[in-house]
């Protein structure tokens, strides 16, 4: 669908546009109808409920993410001949920017769209990074935020399936693994949402893939264009050895390959880039040292929520880890995470829906595995285990709505229990040492 054909559907009716949802994608929506002076009601399972009627008397709809192409009111809209699109489309009729890049993968996008727009910045090529990383396109048009701007827009495939006009100037497809399977029908499927962005790029030649994807294709008998760039991750010998050691893990370098490639297109060499990459600071939740006590380390990777994702953070290590997984399953199988985690993992804390499942599995495997009541249980226990100089990695694998907020809200509480965990223990060993004193 394009662009005036969507801004001509709002500007020649008078009838509300419908929005579906309430959160942060439906919000941004709110904003930029508002800026633009559009009327529209918005549409919420727990607040208001959509019906025929309100299908028959809408001018269009905007969805959100959370609703596949499957729900009930986007079929009842359908059957009314309602137009449908999703909150990137109207960001895209608006948005005045310089250039748009897109990022999408199953795994570092938002760590990509970060490091490009820090580049970039600091190279005096002003930028915003946008989308799925928190900030939406239409909350960023609304607020005049992308003007004359490159836009770094990290797009999920929720997204993909649903937009009608996202066409990118450079597209940044990093890697792909199964994953948002319990959404997609199939693998193939996801793949599909994740080719249509490629696909939709201006030009097949500023499409950039991961060897994954290439891999993935093949077994999945699906073409790709040609003219797509191949990009291959760095190894840590070909970046500075000065260079942030948060860097130097799996998957940034992989995101820092991604970036390199992208710029060197637009001129600008690898020093010039490196030098520009200075002062970058990971985003929250991504495969970072927490701290270390009794020559044990601890670390949050909160944000993972795929089996790929927990792979590559157990790459990162020399030495088997201790790996406190699980969540809330997104179609995945906990056979494959036993399958592929056995020569990175020598204990297993595991919480949430998973727990019983992913034990049973690693157990066939000769992992030792517990099942556990809570995270803070499945931390003291994991702590109780280690021995000196081992690693505990909080990699969930799996989604966290079975028990926390979201991803950033199981981080922070992982984060705030190594630091009571760390305090209980210095002030066990006070304790200790007092009771010596005094006895002595």
């Amino acid at each position: 669908m394009k662009i005036d054909f969507i801004k001509s559907l709002l500007s020649k009716s008078s009838a509300p546009v419908a929005v579906f949802g309430n959160g942060i994608s439906g919000r941004a929506v709110k904003d930029l109808l508002e800026k633009k002076g559009y009327a529209f009601d918005i549409f919420d399972q727990k607040d208001k409920l959509f019906c025929r009627k309100n299908a028959r008397n809408c001018s269009l709809v905007i969805t959100s993410p959370g609703f596949p192409p499957s729900h009930e009111w986007i079929m009842l809209a359908e059957e009314e001949g309602k137009k449908i699109i999703t909150e990137l489309d109207l960001g895209m009729c608006y948005a005045m920017a310089r250039s748009l890049a897109g990022i999408t993968g199953t795994n570092g996008k938002t760590s990509l769209s970060t490091i490009l727009s820090h580049v970039a910045n600091n190279m005096g090529l002003s930028s915003i990074a946008l989308g799925n990383i928190g900030y939406p396109l239409s909350s960023a048009v609304a607020n005049g935020g992308t003007n004359g701007k490159i836009i770094f827009l990290e797009t999920s495939s929720f997204q993909a399936t649903q937009s009608s006009s996202l066409f990118t100037d450079s597209l940044l497809w990093t890697n792909f693994a199964p994953d948002h399977l319990d959404y997609h029908k199939s693998e193939k499927e996801y793949f599909l949402a994740k080719l249509k962005l490629a696909n939709a790029c201006k030009e097949a030649s500023n499409v950039w893939v991961g060897e994954s994807v290439i891999s993935s294709a093949k077994s999945l008998k699906i073409p790709l264009n040609p003219n797509f760039k191949v990009v291959r991750s760095l190894t840590e010998q070909e970046v500075p050895h000065n260079l942030n050691s948060s860097l130097k893990s799996i998957p940034q370098l992989e995101n820092l390959a991604f970036a390199l490639q992208w710029f060197e297109h637009c001129g600008i060499s690898r020093y010039q880039f490196f030098e520009a990459l200075d002062g970058y600071q990971l985003e929250p939740h991504r495969l970072q040292k927490v701290e270390c006590f009794d020559q044990v380390s601890f670390w949050n990777d909160s944000k993972s929520t795929n089996l790929a994702s927990v792979l590559a953070a157990c790459r990162s290590f020399s030495e088997k880890i201790i790996w406190i997984g699980g969540g809330k399953n997104k179609g995945q199988q906990a056979n494959d995470f036993a399958k592929f985690l056995t020569p990175y993992v020598e204990r297993a804390f595991l919480i949430g829906e998973m727990s019983l499942t992913l034990k049973e599995c690693l157990g066939k495997r000769g992992i030792k595995s517990t099942a556990c009541k809570s995270l803070k249980d499945a931390l003291l226990q994991a702590f109780q285990s280690a021995t000196q100089k081992q690693n505990i990695l909080f990699s969930p694998g799996f989604s966290s709505f079975d028990m926390f907020l979201n991803y950033s809200d199981r981080g922070k509480i992982f984060k705030s229990l190594v630091f009571d965990l760390k305090r209980s223990k210095q002030a066990t060993t006070s304790l200790n040492i007092n009771h010596l004193q005094v006895s002595y």
